[in-house]
């Protein structure tokens, strides 16, 4: 098992990015974790597609993660699952705070059976901003509980997003557009900045 005593990640390795749009995102977090794995020679491939939530991610997993055996993966889902089947995306099912707890649980059990042990799983980033905000509230909350606990249950590297965003508005009281997403959800170049270092503080890398 690895220790958190000592980097997740080592030289020659390869690292895949498993998420949503917020992953996806050309010049996002993905390419900021791409520039500074490279120096310590760790490959970092992009497997975000826009509009995922974790029921759709787990059609396909297999070809987007386990058929290309990475030796690392990063799971960042979360804000979408929290967003369907409510205001805007009301035709769409919703995604319980417990399904999508036990959906990345088998991500994560899925890795394992095909061999791939080194896991790290990210919660959505604390909440949605400005309207989006508005439309949704405080939805998050559960869904980053959630992920915690699917963390916890499967032994992973965990990067408290949620944290590091709460930690970030906290800084700016009074504040109530947008501060770390473009449009309540997808990233600034600050918010991108925020998701790669808590990612490499967790991973026991320094940024």
């Amino acid at each position: 098992m690895i220790t958190y005593d000592e980097p997740w990640l080592k030289k020659g390795e390869t690292l895949l990015c498993f998420g949503d749009s917020i992953t996806a995102a050309a010049g996002g977090y993905v390419k900021l974790l791409g520039d500074k794995l490279a120096e310590l020679d760790i490959k970092v491939i992009n497997a975000g597609r826009g509009g995922d939530k974790t029921p759709t991610a787990l059609t396909r997993f297999q070809k987007d993660v386990l058929d290309i055996k990475p030796s690392a993966v990063s799971i960042y889902l979360g804000a979408n699952d929290s967003a369907v089947g409510r205001g805007r995306w009301a035709d769409e099912p919703q995604v319980s705070p417990e399904a999508y707890k036990y959906n990345l649980i088998w991500m994560a059990h899925l890795c394992r059976l095909s061999g791939i042990n080194k896991l790290s799983i990210a919660p959505p980033a604390w909440k949605f901003e400005a309207d989006a905000y508005a439309e949704h509230g405080d939805i998050m909350a559960p869904y980053c509980l959630a992920a915690r606990e699917a963390s916890d249950r499967m032994l992973t590297r965990f990067v408290p997003l949620d944290k590091t965003f709460s930690d970030e508005w906290a800084k700016h009281p009074g504040h109530t557009g947008l501060l770390l997403t473009t449009d309540g959800v997808h990233m600034t170049a600050k918010g991108n900045a925020l998701i790669t270092e808590t990612m490499l503080k967790a991973w026991g890398i320094s940024s």
